[in-house]
C-alpha cells in the first residue's frame, strides 16, 4: 500500500521514474486524457478530486508538472481533502546522506545532490541537474535538465532554474523567479525577477 501512488498529469517521463523507483501506478488524474494514457487507467480530472478520495484517499500523490505555480496550485487543491504526496527519488540519483529531500519531491535520473543541502517539499529536479554543497532549494523549486547550483546557494520558493544555466557560489535567487536556459548567474536575483544571459541580468 505504501508504494501506491496516483498521478496527477500524465507525464511519461514520471511514469517511467516511478517504475524503476518501484512504486505501483493505481491511475493518473488529468482533464486532457481520456481511458488510459501509457497503459495506466485515467480515473478522472482535478474537478474529481473530493469524489476521488473515497476510493483512492490511501494512495499518494505524484506531481508531475514543471511549472513551480501549478504543483502548488495542486497541493492546495489535494491536501486539504486529506491526500498526502509521495517523493519520487530515482535510484540512478546521488544524494549525500548528510542532505534532506522533503515531501512531495520529484528527483529524476542523474541528479546529484552533494552534502549538507535542504531540498523542500514538491521541488522537482530534472535529470542530470547538479546541485552541490550547502545549497538550501525551498518549496516548489524547479531545477531543469543539466542545470548546476554550486556552493552555498539559496534559491527561494517557486522559483525556476533553466535548462544548462549555472549559479555561482553564495548567490540567492527570490522567490517567484525564473533563471533563463544557459544562463550563468553571478550576484543575487530579487524576488519576482527572470534573468538570462552570460552573465544573466
Amino acid at each position: 500500500m505504501d508504494k501506491d501512488v496516483i498521478l496527477l498529469g500524465g507525464f511519461h517521463e514520471v511514469i517511467e521514474l516511478c517504475e524503476k523507483a518501484g512504486y505501483n501506478i493505481v491511475g493518473i488524474i488529468d482533464g486532457r486524457l481520456r481511458d488510459s494514457y501509457f497503459g495506466y487507467s485515467v480515473i478522472g480530472s482535478d474537478a474529481d478530486a473530493e469524489v476521488l478520495f473515497s476510493n483512492y484517499g490511501k494512495c499518494k500523490l505524484v506531481l508531475t508538472p514543471d511549472s513551480p505555480k501549478i504543483r502548488e496550485k495542486l497541493v492546495n487543491l489535494y491536501k486539504p481533502l486529506g491526500y498526502d504526496f509521495a517523493t519520487v527519488i530515482s535510484p540512478q540519483a546521488t544524494i549525500s546522506k548528510f542532505s534532506t529531500v522533503g515531501k512531495g519531491t520529484i528527483i529524476q535520473d542523474g541528479v546529484n545532490i552533494s552534502a549538507c543541502t535542504t531540498i523542500g517539499n514538491y521541488v522537482k529536479l530534472n535529470t542530470n541537474c547538479n546541485v552541490m554543497h550547502d545549497n538550501v532549494i525551498s518549496d516548489y523549486v524547479t531545477i531543469a535538465p543539466n542545470a548546476i547550483n554550486l556552493g552555498r546557494i539559496t534559491v527561494g520558493r517557486s522559483s525556476y532554474i533553466g535548462a544548462n544555466a549555472t549559479i555561482l557560489p553564495e548567490v540567492k535567487i527570490g522567490h517567484h523567479s525564473t533563471v533563463g536556459a544557459g544562463a550563468v548567474v553571478t550576484k543575487d536575483v530579487d524576488d519576482n525577477k527572470i534573468v538570462k544571459g552570460v552573465p544573466a541580468k
